[in-house]
């Protein structure tokens, strides 16, 4: 069900990706080689599809693992601490946690540059088809690209708001405000709209649409007050609308059934989803990362272990609280047990599964169910953020399988096949009903009331009797989206990014709002201008 996006990026990459350098915007004058040039490259459709495949070998890359974790390991929903060092990996996961990240953050730099290899890659496609006759053909194709990089230019207006413009391939801007980045990302996709594809289907499925550009409007809309100091729920309603109307949208019945391995085309509420294949488009890793070793054999992993490093917050946890809702089954808790009902054990010592006993036996064998707890604690050097190595440490905190785990992962990248989704139906119900909270005209008689109750009806939970309060709503995000990358954007937008939680003892300032510009860029381009604060 994944072809379509698989043979682009293999044209995409047998044309161009020998060879080719993509940098960052510090350094847009490098020789890109290309066995591609004006003279020789033909101007059919099935062209202007190979060259777009270095722009979707790029988009998954670094978007389900480190932008991901740029979201979430920031806020109160995901945690990767230090284990008697291991997995402290210079202190960048405890930086986020705690909000004391620098311009040298390994991935603070990861997605400033991502965002750019990006923009640069749509920019560099778009130059080599200039000279091609204005047209159908041309708008069309340029209206995608153009869309592809309006979306990594929404991801940069998010993390780090003021950052160079750049049109062309080859461009030195210096850096622009963020309410001007807003205003170029805003107007790039109201100019092309009517050249987007409005199908929903295996051939636009991973690719932008037309209702991938009124969900990213919404978004923006929605997010303006933080953007750009002006509010526009009004304008969000409308954007949210667009898709509501144009009825190619539903909500799925099953809300597990969409992260599953299998996931696709054939998911009713996919707005936009970027495409992981395990062996092809790797990049999915929350099977590596969220379950433990000895959960392999109940999930059909093979022989090849996962890594036991990722795990929610104890409060966060606490928000799957919804007698009867569904979205309490995505969490491992507790003492696990096969499928068979039979415990899951581990042997070792006394002193293996607690570091801190001080009896007669710590070394003699015992058997132990493995019990995965709701709360972390600290045991190791607590200014490393660590919890320790011994059994009981290990297994501290609640495991998300929201992204099921995949027997048919790759046993030697460890990738998942699972879809990740990036704007679903399910969004756009909940950002309307945000706006109508916020002070937007209500319309098509929908009321925040009947919008989130028809999300809580999917999950099977119990239904308000009234309007949710913004706080309700919010905390409705957090067991609708879960571990989809939106929790960061969420927490800004209700004035809580700075909160503390857990290992965070202290609430931080409001210029960690935006991430700083990576140092090394500094350095490199003069024009860029460092974030107040940093």
């Amino acid at each position: 069900m994944k072809i379509n996006i698989l043979n682009i990026k293999k044209a995409g990459l047998m044309v161009l990706l020998t060879g080719w350098m993509l940098t960052s915007c510090t350094d847009l004058n490098t020789v890109i080689q290309s066995e591609l040039t004006p003279e020789n490259f033909p101007t059919k459709p099935e062209h202007f599809e190979a060259a777009k495949g270095i722009i979707y070998t790029i988009l998954p890359a670094n978007y389900a693992i480190d932008y991901w974790r740029l979201q979430s390991l920031s806020t109160d929903e995901a945690l990767i601490p230090a284990r008697a060092g291991n997995w402290d990996d210079g202190g960048q996961y405890r930086e986020l946690h705690k909000h004391t990240w620098t311009p040298d953050n390994a991935i603070v730099k990861t997605i400033w540059d991502y965002g750019f290899n990006g923009v640069v890659a749509c920019n560099r496609v778009m130059g080599m088809f200039d000279k091609v006759p204005e047209g159908t053909l041309k708008s069309q194709q340029f209206a995608e690209i153009r869309m592809m990089r309006a979306f990594f230019y929404f991801l940069l207006l998010d993390n780090y708001g003021n950052v160079p413009i750049l049109k062309k391939f080859g461009d030195d801007t210096p850096t622009s405000p963020r309410a001007d980045v807003f205003a170029f990302i805003e107007s790039e996709i109201k100019e092309i709209l009517p050249f987007l594809p409005r199908k929903k289907d295996a051939t636009t499925y991973g690719r932008p649409t037309c209702w991938m550009a009124h969900a990213l409007l919404a978004k923006m809309y929605l997010n303006a007050q933080i953007y750009k100091g002006a509010a526009m729920y009004n304008e969000a309603v409308v954007r949210c609308d667009s898709v509501i109307k144009s009825g190619l949208f539903s909500l799925d019945s099953d809300y597990k059934s969409m992260f599953l391995p299998t996931n696709g085309p054939l998911v009713k509420e996919f707005i936009f989803a970027v495409v992981y294949d395990a062996f092809k488009i790797t990049g999915n890793s929350f099977t590596r990362y969220d379950l433990t070793p000895e959960l392999k054999d109940k999930y059909l992993l093979g022989s090849k272990s996962p890594s036991n490093c990722m795990k929610t917050l104890p409060e966060y946890f606490d928000k799957f609280n919804l007698i009867g809702d569904v979205r309490n089954t995505t969490w491992l808790v507790g003492k696990q047990f096969n499928t068979n009902g039979t415990p899951i054990t581990v042997k070792t010592t006394y002193k293996g599964l607690n570091e801190t006993y001080t009896g007669p036996y710590g070394a003699r064998d015992t058997i132990w169910q493995l019990e995965l707890t709701k709360e972390v604690w600290l045991r190791g050097d607590p200014n490393k953020m660590d919890t320790g190595n011994d059994y009981l440490s290990q297994y501290m905190g609640a495991r998300s399988i929201k992204f099921y785990p995949d027997p048919n992962w790759d046993p030697n990248t460890r990738s998942d096949n699972n879809d990740f989704p990036v704007y679903r139906y399910a969004d756009i119900l909940m950002m309307k009903a945000e706006a109508i909270l916020r002070g937007a005209s209500a319309t098509n008689g929908d009321t925040p009331l009947t919008l989130v109750n028809s999300i809580r009806s999917r999950a099977k939970a119990p239904l308000f009797a009234v309007n949710p309060t913004l706080d309700e709503l919010l905390d409705e995000r957090v067991r609708e989206f879960a571990w989809e990358a939106w929790r960061r954007n969420d927490l800004i937008r209700f004035g809580k990014y700075s909160a503390t939680w857990l290992f965070k003892d202290a609430v931080s300032a409001k210029f960690r709002e935006l991430f700083p510009v990576p140092a090394d860029q500094i350095k490199l381009n003069p024009k860029l201008v460092q974030n107040t604060g940093y």
